[in-house]
């Protein structure tokens, strides 16, 4: 699978004028990603540790093209320059796609085909984690143990998104009780990474700084 390099993907932030608060966040799901992967394939796991370098860090480059409108936000620490904001809506009139990975893979689709196919396969929600290959894991677990640039936890991370999101959850097939599986299967993604590691959840944010 051919992947953009490390200096590629950096680059794409500035490329794409992708506020500091999205980039923050990147960079930080990217550092837990790779850590957690580089214990586990230590701890006999196959990893392919660039994919998930490279998925990690871009896994919410487009992430401004999926909001409704791209403001300053105190709460989530986003202050868009009036450049970002222009681009950004210029990048949603230019593309269909509204989530994140689906615009990836309309942008680089040409460029890194299987990269962006994998890509659109990660943000699946209708695949539960648990069920993507384990590089997808990973990154999926690291996005979400981190609100913001803030590393916390499993818990609280999924009590904010049912929090803010509980209209759109209440209203998809399957309700809250498929909203609940589907945490389950979060927590059993953590409990099979932690299952080979000889660490413990809560120690994560102290090990990664």
């Amino acid at each position: 699978m051919r992947l953009p390099s490390r200096e590629q993907a950096e680059a794409y932030f500035d490329d794409f004028h992708v506020p500091d608060n999205f980039k923050n966040h990147c960079f930080l799901v990217n550092r837990i990603a790779v850590f957690l992967a580089e214990e586990l394939k230590a701890a006999g796991e196959h990893i392919n540790l660039d994919l998930v370098d490279i998925l990690s860090l871009l896994h919410d480059l487009f992430k401004p093209a999926a909001l409704q409108k791209l403001t300053t936000d105190s709460k989530f620490k986003c202050y868009p320059t009036p450049k970002q904001i222009t681009f950004w809506e210029e990048m949603k009139k230019k593309y269909k796609a509204k989530h994140e990975t689906a615009l990836f893979a309309e942008v680089f689709g040409a460029e890194f085909p299987e990269f962006a196919k994998l890509m659109t396969h990660y943000g699946n929600h209708d695949i539960f984690t648990s069920k993507k290959s384990r590089e997808e894991q990973i990154v999926h677990y690291a996005d979400w143990r981190v609100y913001c640039d803030e590393i916390v936890s499993l818990k609280q991370r999924t009590d904010d998104l049912l929090i803010r999101y509980k209209h759109k959850i209440e209203g998809n097939k399957g309700g809250l009780a498929l909203w609940q599986n589907r945490v389950a299967d979060e927590c059993a993604v953590e409990l099979s990474i932690f299952h080979k590691l000889n660490i413990k959840p809560e120690q994560l944010a102290q090990l990664v700084k």
